[in-house]
């Protein structure tokens, strides 16, 4: 079963279908310089998104396993995950006494774990600029998804896509190729089922 976030993802996204893209193709798949110019604008606004929906989800899914933690000491595989996959590690005391006496230098677990959920949502919401793979592995391995779970060609075409897409952000219309909006259209909906297929998986985590 699908999240309530996901629903408002691809209601937006067929809001913005309904907003530039052609209701109708064009056989010849030539278009007015206008059209060209509303798939442009289609790519990047679908872009933010996506982006946006996969944070949002991501930052759920550690919220809920710190909240399950926090109330009754359920170790869920998505907590090992954030902890193994922290980036920065508190160092280990010489003793109990330095422990205590510094907790800000060796904090004890609840605040570990407080804090392993403080640098995932920092990323998310601060430093992630996009859905690249990179991007997502970043996200994703540490709320507990395995390499195995990912769908490589879904990966590697989200990947392609969302180049492109800084390609049409930061480059003038004048160098750019046009883009056909009906291919763009097929391209964002099977991104789309990816991300939905994500998201059922985050929603058994």
């Amino acid at each position: 079963m699908g999240s309530k976030r996901f629903d408002e993802l691809t209601a937006r996204i067929d809001e913005l279908r309904g907003h530039f893209i052609p209701k109708q193709f064009e056989p010849t798949g030539t278009y007015d310089d206008s059209v060209y110019e509303y798939t442009r604008a289609f790519r990047v606004l679908v872009h933010a998104e996506f982006e946006s929906f996969i944070e949002d989800r991501v930052i759920e899914v550690i919220d809920l396993a710190v909240t399950r933690w926090n109330s009754s000491s359920t170790v869920s595989p998505v907590l090992v995950a954030a902890l193994a996959y922290r980036e920065s590690a508190f160092s280990f005391p010489d003793s109990l006494a330095d422990a205590n006496q510094r907790r800000s230098k060796y904090p004890e677990l609840s605040a570990r774990i407080e804090s392993t959920r403080s640098e995932l949502h920092k990323y998310a919401r601060k430093q992630n600029h996009g859905i690249k793979e990179r991007n997502l592995l970043k996200m994703l391995l540490p709320v507990g998804v395995l390499e195995t779970d990912l769908d490589v060609v879904w990966l590697g075409n989200t990947n392609t896509w969302a180049s492109k897409r800084g390609e049409v952000a930061h480059n003038s219309a004048k160098v750019q190729v046009r883009l056909d909006p009906q291919k763009e259209d097929d391209t964002v909906k099977e991104i789309l089922k990816g991300f939905g297929d994500l998201d059922e998986l985050l929603s058994r985590k």
